[in-house]
């Protein structure tokens, strides 16, 4: 009776109450369109409190960002006086920008010479120099050279190192942008990548995704209505409830500061599809107890109608919801916002169909009246698979029986692993990416710092010698390329001095700290205080999965290399760069399955017992839900399909959902068994009775969930796909494997 008099109290102040939400739904909007942000860059996937996100902060502002712009500029001859001086004039330009902390190219480059017990540094291109002598000085320093020119000096390559990654994030569009147009106006149209260059391409992929999904989610959904409503008078209030819960929660999202990006910007086309669901058995619980009670009052047929779809209604959004809450626990913010503001949007779309459909109701005419649901002969369908779940029972269970084996036999053979590409869609930047990765061998960079623990130093011979077989394992190392430290110009001195035994003698340690002077500020290759030094390296953009298996190995060629020296002294390796945070994205995602499925596992149990009130039938009820997710494992293990952080959240979602016909099914086979009917009767009727409301929201969700697998990024499709795949067999394990369950095993 409560619930019958809130619905009273909402027709009776049903203007205040359009108005309070008319305004309600312009401030979201107003908010949403006002304050939007699209973010896909570190800050948005690390927490501030992630120790190795700190320590990659720390290392950008002490010894260098690889916030990295590279320009491959084409060219007739990269050695030619003009091709240098039109280097020398983007320096120029380049650097008087105030968010770039240095550039480099071959008109920058140096070489180091020792004369006078002194170390000093020349230019390697000098207009007063032959050509000849500056191909062998490049000859020389191999690993320069290759990160300076193409081997056919058909290419040359400008770096522009920008600041700290959280000085810039905010402007990193207008900085793009300023950036391009000073390279082609100076130097012609290049190839232009780098991490800062991915980062606004995988902003811009959101947003053009972001407003496709909106129209065409739309479009569908305005399509599916037509298709399900009873009568096109349903359609306004219908379009009302389930844009208003959008509107709110993406205004809230963003007055709260966050911003939309490869996972979040879902959240609009997840909520506009599981709003479908509760509208339509409101609305068709409405259509049907007015048909049948036409001597009731307005007032009277919308209240009884309502709370019959309360309370089935209440536990399909409560699961569902739980399904979400779970990503709350990943350590991923775009995960914890996406499960956060998707379940408060859920909460609140329940509550805005009864209030909205609670005021339509008062205002449709007898017209609507005469409609009826646009359905294929349902009856018919679920008369048959009862036939079929009793005639089959055995091999029905057999066939769940072998999913299930299937699906847990599958999960050591799941791949965790993330590629960035599949984020990238085709076009420029991706072409302008695989172009200077083809060239260049890499368009990333990793910093490799080795620091002694004691009092001596790096640079003593011993130091300097394991360097080299370091270093050396890194060359042959293929996923690493043009590896740059001081070794590199310790060898060079060494090859061109001809007192090669005078120089062997000089101690560098001494050599490097009485030099003044600084050459290739673009490398950090040791502390002003020797306390470390450094190998910088080129890395291609890499999968998180090979990224984890690079990290493990440089840490075990450092390892081999200073072996010999552990016994007497500790040498410790710190590897900076944004791979090395990326290379953790693999542990996080299985830290997220395992919670967040955990938690989503144990609280839908809990809520399907309390709904149940039977331990028994609620393990009965609670295993076909299990099924899509088995479903799902041999799926991704036969078309070679990774767990990787588009998908990632899929498990506890589809947990929640699949349990959504279960509830219903269940809540129609609990009143029949309390009218004393069999088993079989009961679930039989069940299904008679709910069938056409679980076909639809099936149907409904499924074709949600396809809108999403129509992206043009790959990941966001395939995680669309498997959602609509889920779907599907949620819905057959609950009406064949269900019923087979409770008429084998039920008592």
């Amino acid at each position: 009776m409560n619930f019958q008099r809130i619905i009273q109290f909402i027709i009776d102040a049903k203007y205040g109450v359009i108005i309070f939400l008319s305004i309600v739904m312009v401030a979201g909007l107003g908010q949403t369109l006002r304050l939007i942000k699209i973010d896909n860059s570190l800050p948005a996937w690390f927490s501030e409190t992630d120790g190795v996100y700190k320590d990659y902060l720390e290392f950008q502002v002490e010894q260098g960002s690889d916030e990295i712009i590279i320009a491959m500029i084409s060219t007739d001859d990269a050695l030619s006086k003009k091709h240098i001086t039109d280097l020398k004039e983007l320096h120029k330009k380049i650097e008087s920008l105030p968010y770039v902390k240095t550039t480099f190219s071959l008109a920058r480059a140096e070489y180091p010479i020792y004369s006078n017990k002194k170390l000093y540094y020349r230019n390697i291109y000098q207009s007063s120099q032959g050509r000849e002598r500056t191909v062998k000085l490049l000859a020389e320093l191999p690993a320069i050279e290759k990160q300076l020119i193409s081997k056919d000096h058909k290419f040359s390559f400008f770096y522009i190192q920008l600041l700290p990654t959280n000085e810039i994030q905010n402007d990193r569009s207008q900085i793009n942008t300023e950036i391009q147009k000073i390279v082609e106006s100076t130097v012609g149209e290049s190839h232009i990548s780098g991490p800062p260059i991915l980062n606004e391409a995988f902003n811009k992929t959101v947003y053009e995704e972001s407003i496709f999904f909106a129209v065409i989610t739309v479009t569908v959904i305005l399509a599916l209505l037509l298709f399900l409503l009873p009568h096109w008078h349903y359609l306004p209030l219908a379009l009302l409830s389930i844009n208003l819960p959008v509107s709110i929660t993406l205004g809230l999202l963003t007055s709260l500061g966050y911003s939309l990006n490869l996972i979040s910007m879902l959240i609009p086309t997840i909520l506009m599809v599981y709003c479908i669901c509760d509208l339509l058995h409101v609305i068709n619980i409405f259509h049907l107890h007015r048909k049948e009670n036409l001597n009731e009052s307005r007032n009277t047929q919308i209240k009884k109608a309502l709370q019959k779809s309360l309370k089935p209604c209440f536990y399909t959004t409560l699961t569902t919801l739980i399904g979400y809450l779970a990503l709350t626990v990943s350590p991923l913010p775009p995960f914890k916002t996406m499960g956060l503001f998707t379940a408060f949007g859920l909460m609140l779309a329940f509550c805005l169909v009864y209030v909205i459909t609670a005021i339509g109701f008062t205002f449709l005419n007898k017209k609507s009246m005469e409609g009826e649901v646009k359905k294929v002969n349902v009856l018919a369908i679920t008369q048959k698979i009862n036939y079929w779940t009793t005639a089959y029972n055995s091999r029905i269970l057999f066939i769940g029986c072998l999913v299930f084996a299937l699906g847990f036999a599958s999960l050591p053979f799941i791949e965790v692993n993330t590629n960035t590409l599949n984020f990238l869609k085709t076009g420029k930047v991706k072409d302008d990416l695989q172009l200077i990765e083809k060239t260049l061998a890499g368009s990333g960079r990793l910093q490799l710092n080795i620091f002694r623990t004691d009092s001596g130093s790096v640079l003593e011979k011993e130091g300097l010698l394991n360097l080299k077989k370091f270093q050396d394992k890194l060359n042959q190392n293929q996923l690493l390329s043009h590896p740059i430290s001081i070794i590199n110009f310790q060898s060079f001195l060494e090859k061109r001095m001809s007192t090669l035994s005078k120089f062997k003698s000089i101690n560098f340690e001494k050599m490097l700290k009485e030099n003044q002077e600084e050459s290739n500020a673009f490398f950090s290759l040791y502390a002003d205080d020797l306390s470390y030094i450094s190998i910088n390296v080129n890395i291609k953009e890499l999968t998180s999965k090979d990224l984890e298996y690079l990290i493990k190995t440089i840490k075990e060629d450092f390892e081999n290399s200073f072996e010999n020296s552990f016994e007497e002294t500790q040498y410790i390796l710190k590897i900076y760069g944004y791979s090395t945070l990326y290379a953790r994205l693999n542990q996080f995602i299985l830290q997220t399955q395992f919670q967040s499925v955990g938690i989503a596992f144990l609280l839908s149990f809990f809520i399907l017992f309390y709904f149940i009130k039977k331990f028994k039938t609620s393990v009965l009820a609670f295993l076909p839900n299990l099924l899509p997710l088995c479903a799902i494992l041999i799926m991704m293990v036969v078309f070679h399909i990774p767990l990787e952080s588009g998908n990632a959240m899929l498990a506890p979602i589809m947990l929640g959902v699949a349990m959504d016909d279960t509830i219903h099914l269940m809540n129609k086979f609990k009143w029949y068994r309390a009218n004393n009917l069999s088993v079989t009767k009961s679930i039989d009727n069940a299904l008679n009775y709910t069938g056409a409301a679980l076909f639809s929201t099936t149907f409904s969700l499924t074709i949600g969930f396809l809108v999403v697998g129509l992206s043009s990024v790959k990941s966001v499709s395939i995680f669309g796909i498997l959602c609509a795949v889920a779907i599907i067999f949620a819905l057959l394990a609950d009406v064949f494997f269900l019923p087979a369950l409770l008429k084998r095993f039920h008592s």
